[in-house]
């Protein structure tokens, strides 16, 4: 240190001043490693751990549909029996070139006659919370989208004798079944009777016209969808 001020004491005061200059502009010395890593990520460098991200697992909504199928049914419910409008959808079959339509879907009737009211019940409004149907020996009949398009043209409703559709159980094998007849005519009031005749079951449910218009609509709405038209859509 002695030394080195003697030797800045002899120096020419030219040289002296070049060493000066050439400190002030001296190039600073680069940051070490440490010193160039961000702070949100040095905090993780001492060994702690990082945070874990959350796992956002897929969401298999294929899987997930096929569990939650839908179940919804329209009830018309009379004093002496009541009636119940299901839509079966139709079934397809699988192949190379992918799904093919293997059978069409069906608008089911039930019919159900009302249990005997208990004593003291009363013979309240059809409706009743009192009242209930025999639901366990219902009688069912399947309409098929023609059969629904021939409830919609309307015109064999209104006429004399009605709109009569007839099943034979034998034809797809149910033998021993009787053959069932459903009868719909439209009544003096307006209104339509669907009678429900299979052996010695007869049933008859006479429906309002609002009633009625309810079940054209579900009609109307359903013949393409159980002809499978709605699934060339959504498959593509």
């Amino acid at each position: 240190m002695l030394l080195s001020r003697l030797a800045q004491s002899v120096m020419p005061a030219s040289l002296r001043a070049s060493a000066a200059s050439s400190h002030r502009h001296a190039v600073p010395r680069p940051a070490s490693a440490a010193s160039r890593i961000p702070s949100h990520i040095a905090q993780y460098s001492n060994g702690s751990a990082a945070p874990v991200p959350p796992n956002f697992a897929a969401n298999d909504r294929a899987a997930a549909g096929s569990s939650d199928r839908v179940y919804t049914n329209y009830y018309v419910y009379k004093t002496r029996a009541a009636m119940c409008v299901r839509l079966l959808p139709p079934t397809f079959s699988k192949t190379q070139a992918g799904k093919v339509l293997e059978r069409d879907g069906t608008m089911l009737l039930e019919f159900a006659t009302a249990n005997a009211a208990a004593a003291g019940a009363g013979n309240g409004p059809a409706g009743n919370v009192n009242r209930t149907y025999n639901w366990s020996n219902k009688v069912t009949f399947a309409l098929s989208p023609v059969e629904l398009g021939n409830i919609l043209a309307g015109d064999a409703v209104a006429s004399e004798k009605g709109l009569v559709l007839w099943h034979d159980p034998a034809k797809l094998g149910k033998t021993g079944e009787a053959m069932k007849k459903l009868s719909l005519k439209q009544l003096p009031d307006g209104n339509i009777s669907f009678n429900m005749n299979a052996g010695p079951e007869n049933i008859s449910v006479p429906v309002t016209k609002g009633e009625f218009e309810v079940i054209k609509s579900v009609a109307q709405f359903a013949i393409p969808r159980l002809l499978g038209f709605d699934a060339v859509f959504s498959s593509s």
